[in-house]
């Protein structure tokens, strides 16, 4: 095994130059929702090593009804999804490597290294849009399939790296691979963590409107007319209280480290047309999240039941109720027990590798979600470091990329098994 070990250690690091252009290609190739030039580059690179992809395109009808699809207005027409799979000879566990071929927008603010889209490559570092979140994974992973089909490694268990649509906006790409019969024992997803960080869960959330009824009319009438934008204010600062007491509330032990724990706010407000009106109505826009063991259903109608209350404490708001949707995106919470062997198996390969602890916390809302609750894998978020993601000059770390290909090869190798 060490000797297997050996040769794939160093077909990996013999492909860095590889890991720099595979990053640089995709950032090169624009995708914020419109992810087919990338995937049809992909595709291309596998069928170069004699693998065919299965490539296809997420249909809304299957989609829609599934209880963890994510309710948007566009369909996926030109956004295909891609899975590679090494088959096992059988008996070993299986593993999937997750990554999302879709990146967020560019905003019109200039970058100090290149074109967003330009993949410059200055002192270890990729910039551009999608480097770290997350092209610079998906380059991580293809190297290191493409070490084991060099060194001619047979797995006992199947070896899939998925390449999926639409993660920004939710995760439909994700499901899609589920819904097509996609699945493994554990799944990586390749985003970019903290120095030896791997997260383990993911927070529940659901998107929600607030539209507060007013009176329109000139200020000329302020002594008798209700300000809308006052009464939203009560609602507003409501939703700030709420969120301090769920803080507050909040014992899960993932999410010690973090000071915000469950995230619930508003962060879009509008409200009138001109100056001197008082406005017909002020909708607000927010998200509440919920931790794992919570019910993000439950949790919504507790939400609902709270700002209905505070409502009735208020004259004009208890005979003009505001009225609360739920709209978009829409998350459950899922986890990963500390407990299952693919867990143990990481970290021990991991502190055998660096020398390091790994430590295992709770993230945000993810694609970890999907396969934990609807494909009965075990899932973590683990890649490399970077900096800037959604942001001007974000950048993938090189160095971090082969560090990181390294554990990953040791821990295909420790959990697929290696066949005689």
């Amino acid at each position: 095994m060490e000797e297997i070990w050996q040769k794939l250690s160093k077909a990996i690091a013999n492909r860095r130059d590889m890991a720099i252009a595979l990053t640089q290609e995709m950032v090169r190739r624009p995708s914020q929702n419109g992810e087919g030039d990338v995937v049809k580059f992909v595709a291309e690179w596998w069928r170069e090593r004699g693998i065919e992809p299965d490539i296809w395109e997420p249909q809304m009808t299957e989609l829609s009804s599934h209880s963890g699809f994510v309710d948007v207005d566009y369909d996926y027409k030109g956004r295909p999804n891609l899975v590679v799979m090494l088959k096992g000879s059988g008996g070993g566990h299986s593993l999937t490597l997750n990554g999302h071929t879709d990146v967020v927008p560019v905003e019109p603010v200039p970058w100090q290294h290149g074109d967003p889209f330009g993949g410059q490559f200055v002192d270890g570092k990729i910039f551009g849009r999608g480097s770290v979140d997350m092209k610079g994974g998906l380059a991580l992973g293809m190297i290191v399939i493409d070490a084991l089909l060099e060194c001619g490694i047979q797995l006992k268990g199947d070896l899939q790296m998925q390449f999926v649509v639409d993660e920004e906006n939710g995760g439909n790409g994700t499901l899609a691979a589920i819904q097509r019969g996609y699945r493994s024992d554990a799944t990586i997803f390749i985003e970019s963590t903290a120095a030896d960080t791997a997260m383990v869960s993911s927070r529940g959330a659901q998107f929600f409107r607030i539209t507060v009824p007013g009176v329109e009319g000139g200020i000329e009438y302020q002594a008798v007319l209700p300000n809308v934008i006052q009464k939203a204010t009560l609602l507003f600062q409501a939703v700030e209280a709420y969120a301090a007491w769920r803080v507050s509330q909040a014992d899960h032990p993932l999410y010690a480290w973090d000071p915000t724990r469950i995230p619930a706010a508003i962060c879009k407000i509008q409200a009138g047309s001109w100056p001197s009106t008082f406005a017909a109505k002020c909708v607000m826009e927010g998200s509440l999240e919920c931790l794992p063991g919570e019910d993000i259903d439950q949790v919504k109608e507790a939400f609902r039941t709270y700002l209905l209350e505070v409502s009735r404490k208020d004259a004009w708001l208890a005979e003009h109720p505001p009225v609360i949707e739920w709209f978009g995106l829409r998350f459950e919470a899922g986890e990963t027990s500390l407990e299952h062997p693919f867990i143990k198996q990481l970290t021990q390969t991991y502190q055998g590798m660096t020398g390091r602890r790994l430590e295992t916390l709770g993230g945000g809302g993810s694609d970890l979600r999907l396969p934990v609750l609807y494909a009965d894998s075990a899932s973590i978020l683990l890649g490399p470091t970077g900096g800037a993601i959604h942001a001007t000059d974000e950048y993938v770390d090189v160095d971090s990329m082969m560090q990181m290909a390294q554990i990953f090869g040791k821990l295909i190798l420790d959990w697929c098994e290696v066949k005689e």
